[in-house]
């Protein structure tokens, strides 16, 4: 099965509390590249209870056909060490449809444990989309605390 790598191109949602470093004022540059050699010097990071980002994606392959299977890696530090704290990861695609098998949840497990900084890798299945909708790709992430 061919695959392909797209990262945050676009902020559509930002209520992270805190991006570094602080200037540009934008999120996604900040996530932007990849879990394979990850830049810890750039980061967002909120505490507060349901902020979310929103942040589209890059296009998919030109030769693109159908897109059946989307494996997110996210890498983050989960340091609220409550059981119940998480991160809620949900794809869009055209606007605000939601594609399906939504919602996916990060804790502190997935990520080696609360206050670890760690990746994980979370999979869509079963998908059966265009290439106009792989190319409006939109990845939510909202923080639901503890």
């Amino acid at each position: 099965m061919p695959t392909a790598n797209v990262v945050p191109n676009a902020d559509v949602t930002t209520q992270w509390d805190t991006i570094v470093p602080g200037t540009p004022t934008t999120h996604f540059d900040k996530i932007d590249e990849g879990t394979a050699s990850p830049d810890d010097a750039d980061y967002i990071e909120t505490v507060t209870v349901n902020d979310q980002d929103q942040w589209a994606l890059g296009d998919s392959p030109a030769n693109l056909s159908e897109l059946t299977q989307i494996a997110v890696n996210f890498r983050a530090r989960i340091t609220d060490v409550s059981a119940t704290a998480k991160i809620r990861l949900e794809l869009f695609h055209t606007g605000s449809t939601a594609v399906t098998g939504n919602p996916k949840d990060v804790v502190g497990a997935d990520l080696g444990g609360y206050g670890v900084l760690g990746t994980t890798t979370k999979t869509w299945t079963g998908l059966s989309l265009t290439k106009a909708q792989a190319d409006s790709l939109e990845l939510r992430a909202t923080f639901l605390g503890s």
